[in-house]
């Protein structure tokens, strides 16, 4: 696949609100660049930040409608040249609202491309799924050769601090994860407002926040103790569960649990505690996530 084809994984809806944002990242010398960038509707960048000393290129993505209504479509494509490293990441949380009657879906595509000695980082905020929305949330990372990766997606179902409870609608939460063309990961979660999986402590045991964090990792049986260890210590059970593995080249960590602040906490620990393995840098959070 060429890494300057942006992909539309879906056909468009002209009826609704179509948003579509390609980055195309290149290194030139010291730093990597945004060589290219298209946008189509309600998608901008600001302007790329560079707080780290090796040129890694921060991007912040900004949707300006904030959420997604009946029938819209997102759709993102990130492409990495060779050597290029980039952190994309959103400043606020995503949003998708109720949906009248769930006829259409409210859909947000991520496709990420990576070529070989390349790193992209997509760190983006929750997204909150409103009581009676229809979500389609999927993200798709293509790896080539030693390409490397950082993702994470926090799902909050409802409004916990509204005392608003997802009742009614759904949401599926699609990952897949192919490195030159093999599947490393394929993944699809579906949560039916007012199902009993919800509720049942075989399912999600009425927790509102899930997250999964994953990076192109294998830490150190003492790494992954001690980073159970300050999990558990940020955000104990029972109203917050981790659960880390290593799925053949992919670490992952999952949380399950009441609060999307704890969760997010959780996964930029990880991802400052890992950094350094993934990217050969220290971690340098970016600044919008202090605002």
């Amino acid at each position: 696949m060429s890494h300057h084809q942006s992909l539309s994984l879906e056909p468009v809806q002209t009826r609704h609100w179509f948003a579509q944002l390609d980055l195309h990242l290149e290194r030139r010398g010291a730093k990597s660049v945004l060589s290219h960038v298209r946008h189509q509707g309600p998608l901008r960048v600001q302007r790329p930040f560079y707080p780290e000393e090796n040129g890694c290129c921060h991007v912040y993505l900004l949707h300006p409608p904030g959420g997604m209504v009946l029938g819209d479509l997102l759709q993102i494509n990130i492409a990495a040249a060779p050597g290029a490293t980039g952190l994309i990441t959103t400043p606020s949380a995503g949003k998708i609202y109720r949906a009248q009657g769930f006829q259409e879906v409210q859909r947000q595509q991520v496709h990420i491309s990576s070529a070989s000695g390349s790193c992209i980082e997509w760190l983006p905020q929750e997204t909150i799924v409103f009581n009676g929305a229809n979500g389609r949330l999927r993200t798709r990372l293509e790896l080539e050769g030693d390409a490397r990766a950082c993702v994470w997606d926090v799902v909050c179902l409802g409004r916990p601090a509204s005392d608003e409870v997802f009742s009614e609608g759904r949401c599926e939460q699609i990952l897949e994860i192919y490195r030159d063309n093999r599947p490393l990961l394929i993944e699809r979660n579906r949560f039916d407002g007012g199902d009993e999986r919800m509720q049942a402590r075989w399912g999600l045991h009425n927790a509102p926040v899930a997250g999964t964090f994953l990076a192109t990792l294998k830490p150190t049986r003492d790494r992954v103790d001690a980073l159970v260890e300050a999990l558990e210590a940020l955000a104990p059970a029972p109203d917050h569960q981790w659960g880390l593995t290593q799925k053949g080249e992919l670490f992952i960590v999952r949380y399950l649990g009441q609060s999307t602040r704890l969760c997010r906490a959780g996964f930029e620990y990880v991802w400052r505690e890992l950094r350094m393995d993934l990217t050969g840098a220290q971690a340098v959070a970016p600044r919008i996530w202090n605002t």
